[in-house]
């Protein structure tokens, strides 16, 4: 090992000690305040600055990005209020449905209007309402199907995952639910109804439509449209 090896070697060591005496001794440049000024770092500009007008910078930054952090919180906020406040309207709504046909109707039409969706699918599975007080209308109402191999196998994962899927949904999923404007959908919200009961039962599947391919992505969270799914469930035990 050369002597220049060896005194670089030997300089690392001194640089670590400094480092952990400033880390047991934070107070340090307080006692000595003059070293600050004296003290030169390098800029992205090339240029040096002082340690003091580095930490300023420093802070200035932070500040910067806490700021942005609180906005996005405020904002959140907001936008969950209204969310909040449109989900209440639609509870209100479906529990003043004076018959089981209108209540059908409301799903579909107050999520487009109230949620801004391009199109709204409600699919509910026959064997879930025969001897109900439903089975009267469940041969004239679109809603209600009664799929078979291999077009329940296509739900079969979401089904069993009890949880709300976003993205983009495969073709027999898009051609079973949306049949003639499976191709005007970009990206969908598919919505198990689980019946939260021990039972578990799954009334069918609620799917909501967007033209825009972002609008409905797999990292999205899916809280509402699970609390969304639970609430239209719950609604059609009365149904039942």
């Amino acid at each position: 090992m050369t002597q220049a090896n060896k005194k670089s070697l030997g300089e690392r060591e001194f640089e670590k000690s400094i480092v952990k005496y400033l880390q047991k001794n934070p107070e340090f440049f307080s006692r000595e305040p003059e070293l600050l000024a004296d003290i030169l770092l390098p800029h992205e500009r090339g240029t040096a600055i002082s340690l003091v007008e580095r930490q300023v910078a420093v802070l200035r930054q932070q500040k910067d990005e806490l700021k942005k952090q609180l906005h996005l919180l405020v904002q959140n906020s907001k936008n969950n209020e209204k969310l909040s406040d449109k989900v209440n309207l639609f509870i209100i709504a479906l529990l003043g449905a004076p018959n089981f046909i209108e209540f059908l109707d409301i799903i579909s039409s107050q999520l487009v209007k109230d949620f801004k969706a391009d199109s709204v699918v409600l699919r509910l599975f026959q064997s879930q309402f025969k001897n109900t007080k439903a089975e009267s209308i469940i041969q004239t109402r679109e809603e209600f199907v009664d799929w078979s191999e291999p077009v329940l196998g296509a739900f079969e994962k979401v089904i069993k995952g009890r949880q709300p899927v976003c993205g983009n949904l495969k073709k027999g999923q898009l051609d079973s639910l949306f049949e003639t404007q499976a191709d005007d959908v970009s990206s969908a919200a598919l919505i198990p109804l689980i019946d939260n009961s021990d039972s578990h039962i799954c009334y069918g599947m609620l799917a909501i439509a967007s033209k825009d391919r972002n609008h409905f992505h797999a990292e999205m969270g899916t809280l509402f449209l699970s609390h969304l799914g639970k609430i239209v469930a719950i609604l059609l035990q009365q149904y039942r």
